[in-house]
């Protein structure tokens, strides 16, 4: 199953990732890098549906949004065939996993249009029908199971539907490239980089049909839709009395649609141009590319793969925040630190790779070179930098808190009104937190949210 001559797994992936060089196309050890943050991405999606699922499992909103995720995550597996030099014998099952990545497509597709069931404007009352919210999340998968079976019995089968399957191998510089597909895919040219020290190496190439490249290109369209959709809802809520928590909720979804809508939507207008540009978007032939073209060309293309972990990531966190912020002890601070922590090491990441790529031939060891330059600044200025992406995530999620919470502060704010906190005061604070559920560590934090609360009130008369 594995790659004939490559030798012992982890100096394989690491000799390919220390390799990386977009000058000469050999990104192979970047592509390990985005399959291994899509494995992560995928399990970071698993869970938060999951505790989705748990917080309400009987309410509808919780199970449409735990599918949506579990959709999303399946979705951003999109390369794992290539997580591992794999041989040629992983085509069949490539096939397969291709069918259910489409069916994932469009039914996030249905999913993000679908949510003006459970925040309606006013022009789409209709869709918040018991009938109608309370089955969208069996109803909309049987319906897309229904259409892709329907596409690929129309078509002829798996390959005519979305495209053919090839595994590229290249086994040494004298020898020429070994292209195996699945049958019935169209003919591709494939090539291997001339360059020795990359030698051997193996990826797997899907091919796109014009059904596929739709499925491809049309969830970032979907979600511009969506996200005016939930603009005007929020505003909708945020007008009518007593309505501030749905408000809140319909925020966090435009904001989750409106990152994916632009990040996506940028990244779907390189790969426009790599079509208009190359005929098509895969790694068949690196060779067959204009030196000079070769770097925006990769540039356009891993972006692109990248933009697909980085939105569904994010909108993992922001649908999240929205169901479960009322839900769930501290679950908004937990979400926010997360996504903190995460931003911060993404642009780490990024930058790495950037600084790894100026310095590529100007001085030896460029790639641990860049990780010095760039690591030991974010490493001393780490809490400045932390602290600014975190003032950035909390006004897209902002503060909230369960009934539970809630309650705790009301009373801990009475018994603040004249600023001294006596014994029986905190031993009957003690006894509510106790019978509210919160623990020691989370009652501090409340304590110290209201605190602060009030002095930036205090500084703002």
């Amino acid at each position: 199953m594995a790659l004939e001559g490559m030798g012992p797994i982890i100096p394989y992936y690491w000799d390919k990732i220390t390799q990386i060089n977009f000058q000469t196309g050999d990104t192979l050890g970047l592509t390990y890098i985005i399959c291994f943050l899509s494995i992560l991405t995928l399990i970071v999606l698993c869970f938060l549906a999951i505790l989705i699922l748990k917080a309400r499992s009987h309410a509808p909103e919780n199970r449409f949004m735990a599918i949506l995720l579990l959709a999303e995550g399946y979705r951003v597996m999109a390369s794992w065939y290539n997580t591992y030099p794999f041989s040629a014998d992983m085509l069949p099952l490539m096939e397969y996993y291709r069918v259910g990545w489409y069916f994932c497509s469009l039914l996030c597709l249905f999913m993000y249009l679908s949510t003006v069931s459970f925040y309606p404007p006013k022009r789409l009352d209709f869709m918040a029908s018991d009938k109608i919210r309370n089955n969208l999340w069996w109803a909309l998968p049987v319906f897309t199971a229904v259409l892709i079976g329907a596409l690929v019995s129309s078509s002829g089968g798996v390959v005519e539907a979305f495209g053919g399957n090839y595994h590229i191998e290249c086994k040494s510089v004298d020898e020429d490239v070994i292209l195996t597909s699945t049958p019935g895919s169209p003919p591709i040219e494939a090539g291997c980089v001339e360059t020795e020290e990359t030698f051997p190496y193996s990826w797997f190439v899907p091919g796109s049909s014009s059904a596929g490249k739709f499925l491809l290109l049309a969830p970032p369209l979907s979600a511009i839709l969506a996200a005016f959709l939930m603009r005007s809802a929020w505003h909708r809520f945020d007008e009518e009395d007593g309505m501030g928590s749905q408000a809140t909720e319909a925020r966090s979804l435009f904001i989750g649609f409106a990152g994916k809508a632009t990040i996506k939507g940028i990244m779907v207008m390189s790969i426009v141009y790599l079509t208009a540009r190359f005929g098509d978007f895969n790694l068949a032939d690196l060779a067959s590319i204009d030196g000079d073209l070769l770097p925006i060309y990769l540039y356009c293309l891993y972006g692109f793969m990248f933009s697909i972990l980085l939105t569904g990531m994010f909108e993992g966190f922001m649908f999240s925040y929205a169901i479960l912020k009322n839900d769930i002890l501290g679950i908004d601070e937990q979400l926010r630190r997360s996504m903190s922590w995460g931003v911060f090491g993404i642009t780490g990441a990024v930058a790495i790779l950037i600084v790894a790529e100026l310095l590529e031939g100007i001085i030896p060891y460029g790639g641990v070179a860049s990780a010095l330059v760039v690591g030991v600044p974010l490493t001393v200025m780490r809490k400045p930098i932390y602290n600014t992406i975190n003032i950035i995530v909390v006004i897209l999620m902002p503060e909230a808190f369960t009934k539970e919470e809630q309650s705790y502060i009301e009373a801990y704010s009475m018994v603040m009104d004249d600023g001294i906190l006596t014994e029986n005061e905190r031993k009957l604070l003690t006894l509510q937190a106790k019978n509210l559920g919160l623990d020691e560590s989370r009652v501090e934090y409340l304590e110290t949210w209201y605190t602060d609360s009030l002095n930036q009130s205090e500084e703002e008369e």
